[in-house]
C-alpha cells in the first residue's frame, strides 16, 4: 500500500526460549486517501497490514506506538485492533 507516511518503528527482539525469536518488527502508519493504515513486519517476511477507518490521526499514532511498546507481532495485529477499535478496523 502507498500513502504519506505517518511514523515508522522498529524494535529489536533478543531471542528468549519458548517464548519468541530474535529479529526486527517494523511498524508503520500511513494515511491513505480515506482512511490509516497500520502495518506490522518482521525481518522482511509478509507484512500484515489494518486499515483503520473513521479515525483520527491522533489515535492511529496510539495504537501504532502501542502495538510497538507491546511488541506485537504481525499476526496479532488484526484481531488485537478489532478488540480496540471494533468495526472501524479493516
Amino acid at each position: 500500500m502507498q500513502g504519506k507516511l505517518i511514523a515508522s518503528y522498529q524494535r529489536e527482539l533478543s531471542a528468549l526460549d519458548d517464548l519468541q525469536c530474535a529479529g526486527t518488527v517494523t511498524y508503520t502508519l500511513t494515511q491513505e486517501a480515506d482512511a490509516f493504515v497500520i502495518t506490522v513486519q518482521r525481518d522482511g517476511a509478509r507484512a500484515a497490514a489494518c486499515m483503520l477507518c473513521e479515525i483520527e490521526e491522533e489515535r492511529a499514532g496510539m495504537l501504532t506506538r502501542f502495538l510497538y511498546e507491546n511488541a506485537v507481532e504481525p499476526a496479532q495485529i488484526s484481531a488485537i485492533l478489532h478488540d480496540l477499535c471494533g468495526s472501524k478496523v479493516g
